[in-house]
């Protein structure tokens, strides 16, 4: 990660949860009660790290988009990422034992490597079976949990 560059957070104030796409969704919710509860949890711990495109995968137009827009102020959103990164995440979803019916997802093999590189314990995720398919390929992603939200 390239934590230099003037849009991204500062290193300092990331906590040790990075969200996928299923937490913002859940965050995105009409209702979004459980999953808010559990973003304030993290939040405590210093600020969830998002990688950007994650939040183009979660990010709709409507009223939804107020719940997230509010959560997402409280959490650090990283964008630059190496071209060796991108090659590695490649490597990585070639390689990973995704479960029966998915197809490899470099953004969800993107969150594991965050995961890995900023020292996260916890990915927080609506499929961590996808997840640890990833973190099962990178070494020191032992300590690492996909909590399911």
């Amino acid at each position: 990660m390239n934590l230099g560059c003037p849009t991204c957070p500062d290193l300092s104030a990331l906590g040790d949860v990075v969200y996928d796409a299923g937490m913002l969704i859940a965050l995105a919710d009409k209702r979004p009660d459980t999953a808010l509860v559990r973003h304030r949890e993290f939040a405590r711990g210093g600020r969830p790290v998002v990688p950007a495109p994650v939040v183009a995968q979660a990010w709709r137009s409507g009223a939804t988009r107020a719940h997230l827009a509010r959560a997402l102020k409280d959490c650090a959103v990283v964008c630059c990422y190496t071209e060796t990164e991108w090659r590695r995440i490649g490597e990585l979803i070639g390689r990973a034992d995704v479960p029966a019916k998915k197809r490899p997802d470099p953004v969800d093999g993107l969150v594991a490597l965050t995961a890995v590189q900023i020292g996260a314990t916890v990915v927080a995720t609506s499929d961590p079976m996808d997840i640890q398919a990833y973190l099962d390929q990178l070494p020191g992603a032992e300590f690492v949990v996909p909590l399911r939200v």
